[in-house]
């Protein structure tokens, strides 16, 4: 074997050309095939760094009858679930706005979780520094405000300081008690700095209030399906004892578990798994081309072969020394293949536009080299041992005699067959690639409902310092004050052309709250009233989104708590609701006193005096995209305050915008921080980054699997002409037209091609289920990719042939004559 691999090292020397394009096709193809595996590996594959990672699920609230797949769930709710038997403990939280100030150091706004306090035993992970929440302790403590910190942030804020442990840090204004620090790489709820315990009783709230989050842990021996099927019979007990009680969580909800990491990934999971398969096609389309060119590099040979066969090779000799040629090619290439991978996994992880759970993680690891070795070996058997026996088929001494190739026949239906696989594979990548062009335009053409791609958007969280004088009442009234006035001296900035707050943006969930029309009979329920979600917007707040009114008036400054109480429906919620009769003009009873510590209703007594409906405002999406806009309410800011909320400043340019807000805080609420501030343009982009990058790379995998497809076509077709050029100057010398000779060929290419394109469907076929996990209101049957994705095969392939069909029809008749 050594002497063979000698002699194959020198055969790819005697032909240079033809070996650096083998190991180059191999290389790139091995590269990006360990990148991505790679990349699925430490995502998906790689257990999460937990104790016992696989035992973690997630808990989340649906409502089939009012589309709510997966819903935050109340925390009355979840302490009935976390005493389930098939549990081992679950963890609660829900997600505050937070500004953290420090003496001399400018004020910050932190991704904060006020979190029940077993959190990180739930999880089996404990803090680097520190102890952390007590281990079996209460699961809340009033008035004893601690937290755990990140790592990140003890890093970058507080310089790794080990006597951060005790010290007080203030979150909103009040003192916390740093407990730990959690160690570098836990990152739970992903993006948190901040682990505040939890200060009230969950058990003391409403079902009805679905806004905290969970995590559990299912005892030994449970599966998931069993830990599913309790948490159903527990919601059957829950409509059963308070199905007709104001402790109701109302009709038709229920709770679904998901495996953490599942969950963690999302969209990230299929996605990935797609973009592994294209590299898979792309890899086996390498393969199949480096092999069409191999096959004809060993008819070249035919003759050598025959003598050495003549000479008392056996063919056992044969086939060793073509596979060592191979196998020499093959682990070029998967060697080149694994040091480009090492070298572009950094440059992919950099650049990634998106944040990928634990992308950051990856490195080039044993087995990624094991996948470069499997690929290695494919390609030897693929390059080397196929050729070397279709050779040993050819009667040997009839080729020394005539010169001619007497395995072209063979050689031309194993050609055939590479290239129609190729034309498939190329296909399906590029049917693929269509379908996510699709969902990609379905995406940023569903309408919004609003016309702000260059409005910036920040958010401001007041803290008490703000308004810390008077009862709770009178500091509600000074937050809506101070946030009027933040409105109305960013109005004076010079650029400035609207801006308004909101304690929502589009594409979010707002809280949906039950109401009345006036006249309209208290049911005995108060969880059985309809429901529609309900924001706080300021004056100016439509205006600076490009929101348009359908009906009536948008808010003004006089809608203050001095006024009276005035609330704004969408379309939905007029058609729903309001269909008989203008809706404006008409009464709601919201019975709203406030969202626990976020905001407050200031109106005397709503629940009486109701809410005139002054305008329409057209549908802004209030759901995720893909989901039906829900009916909505949109109540004065100043007569709603929130704590938290969004500003929107549309302006001469986001600069402009920036600087107006700034400054606005420093004359106004000096010690409230800015959040990064960012267009609604960029946040938008965001929604539709993974199907946009995923969209990026299948485009580029399938432009490059329809050259390669496109090449193996012009291969064959040239080494059909070579081969056949008697038999074509025969025909031309017998009378047959030039022109078909050169449709002979082009018939031909055509007939391959349609197979391949017919397999190519029946591939995508198969992975529509893959496919549909990455779609957005697009069909894995669309017929435009299909069609489209077909012509461009189509039309490549036919220019690939033109070449070698001008060639058939330039033979010269007297060569076919003079051979006869």
């Amino acid at each position: 074997m050594l002497s063979a691999i000698k002699v194959a090292v020198r055969q790819c020397r005697q032909r240079p050309t033809v070996s650096l394009v083998t190991v180059l096709v191999l290389g790139l193809g091995t590269a990006a095939a360990a990148t991505i595996f790679t990349v699925v590996d430490t995502v998906i594959l790689r257990p999460l760094p937990y104790a016992r990672p696989d035992r973690l699920v997630t808990i989340w609230d649906a409502n089939a009858a009012q589309a709510h797949a997966k819903d935050p769930i109340s925390p009355v709710n979840f302490m009935d679930q976390r005493g389930l038997p098939v549990f081992t403990d679950a963890a609660a939280w829900w997600r505050p706005g937070v500004n953290l100030v420090d003496p001399g150091l400018d004020p910050v706004r932190v991704s904060t979780i006020e979190v029940s306090a077993n959190i990180f035993q739930v999880l089996g992970v404990r803090p680097q520094v520190g102890a952390g929440f007590p281990e079996g302790g209460p699961l809340f403590v009033p008035n004893e405000p601690v937290a755990v910190i990140s790592d990140r942030l003890w890093r970058t804020r507080y310089s790794a300081d080990p006597a951060i442990i005790g010290k007080q840090l203030m979150f909103n204004g009040t003192p916390h008690q740093i407990l730990g620090v959690m160690p570098p790489r836990f990152n739970y709820p992903p993006d948190v700095d901040v682990w505040q315990r939890l200060t009230w009783d969950m058990t003391q709230h409403s079902r009805a209030a679905h806004f905290m989050e969970a995590v559990a842990r299912l005892s030994d021996g449970t599966t998931i399906e069993q830990g599913q099927g309790a948490i159903d019979a527990l919601w059957t007990r829950i409509d059963h004892e308070f199905g007709s009680s104001r402790d109701s969580p109302g009709q038709g909800w229920s709770s679904r578990l998901i495996p953490l990491l599942d969950d963690q990934l999302g969209y990230y999971r299929p996605a990935l798994f797609v973009l592994f398969s294209a590299v898979g096609l792309l890899l086996l389309i390498g393969v199949l081309n480096v092999a069409s060119l191999q096959l004809a590099r060993s008819l070249e040979r035919e003759r050598e072969m025959a003598i050495r066969s003549a000479l008392g090779a056996s063919p056992m000799r044969i086939v060793l020394q073509l596979t060592a040629e191979s196998l020499v090619l093959s682990l070029a290439g998967a060697l080149l293949g694994v040091a480009a991978a090492a070298a572009a996994l950094p440059l992919v992880v950099a650049f990634t536009p998106v944040t990928i759970p634990r992308l950051d993680e990856a490195a080039v690891s044993w087995p990624a080299l094991g996948l470069g070795l499997l690929v290695a070996m494919f390609a030897t058997a693929v390059l080397g041992v196929l050729p070397a026996l279709l050779l040993m088929r050819t009667q040997m001494t009839t080729t020394i005699k005539s010169g001619e190739r007497g395995s072209s026949r063979g050689a031309g239906r194993i050609y055939s067959a590479v290239v129609v696989s190729e034309v498939a594979l190329a296909c399906a990548l590029l049917i693929s690639s269509g379908l996510l062009v699709r969902t990609v335009g379905r995406m940023m053409n569903t309408p919004i409902g609003v016309d702000a791609d260059r409005t910036v958007i920040t958010t401001i969280q007041l803290t008490r310092q703000s308004a810390a004088q008077g009862s709770p009442l009178d500091r509600w009234r000074t937050i809506a004050d101070i946030h009027g006035e933040i409105v109305r001296t960013i109005r004076e900035q010079q650029g400035v052309q609207a801006v308004g707050m909101t304690n929502m943006l589009p594409l979010e969930i707002g809280w949906r709250i039950g109401f009345l029309r006036q006249g309209q009979p208290m049911p005995t329920n108060a969880n059985d009233m309809p429901q529609a979600q309900v924001h706080s917007v300021s004056d100016g707040f439509f205006e600076a989104m490009g929101a348009r009114m359908a009906e009536g008036r948008s808010f003004t400054v006089f809608d203050n708590n001095q006024g009276k109480p005035v609330v704004i429906v969408n379309e939905s919620f007029a058609r729903r609701h309001l269909a008989n009769g203008s809706p404006v003009g008409q009464t709601l009873i919201i019975p709203l006193g406030g969202i626990g510590p976020l905001s407050r209703n200031l109106m005397a007594d709503p629940a009486r005096t109701g809410f005139e409906v002054v305008g329409v405002v057209r549908d802004i999406r209030n759901v995720p995209l893909g989901q039906n806009v829900e009916p909505a309410m949109y109540l004065p800011m100043h007569q709603h305050p929130f704590s938290d909320v969004f500003v929107a400043i549309k302006a001469s340019s986001a600069g402009a915008g920036v600087t107006a807000v700034r400054t606005a805080l420093k004359m106004v609420a000096p010690e409230v921080p800015v959040s990064a501030a960012r267009t609604w343009g960029d946040r938008f982009g965001d929604r539709t980054a993974e199907p946009r990058l995923l969209m990026a790379v299948l485009i580029f995998f399938g432009a490059l699997a329809g050259l390669l497809a496109a090449l193996g076509v012009y291969g064959l077709f040239s080494w059909s002409v070579s081969v056949r050029s008697r038999e074509l100057a025969i025909r031309l010398a017998l009378g047959a037209r030039p022109a078909t000779v050169g449709g002979l060929i082009l018939r031909q290419s055509a007939i391959l091609v349609a197979a391949g394109l017919v397999s190519g469907f029946v591939i995508v076929r198969f992975a529509q289920g893959l496919l549909r996990a990455v779609l957005y209101e697009v069909s894995p049957n669309d017929l435009q990719s299909t069609f489209v994705a077909g012509g461009l095969l189509l039309l490549a392939a036919t220019i690939a042939c033109l070449p070698p069909a001008v060639r058939a029809m330039r033979v010269d008749p007297l060569e076919g004559l003079r051979a006869e």
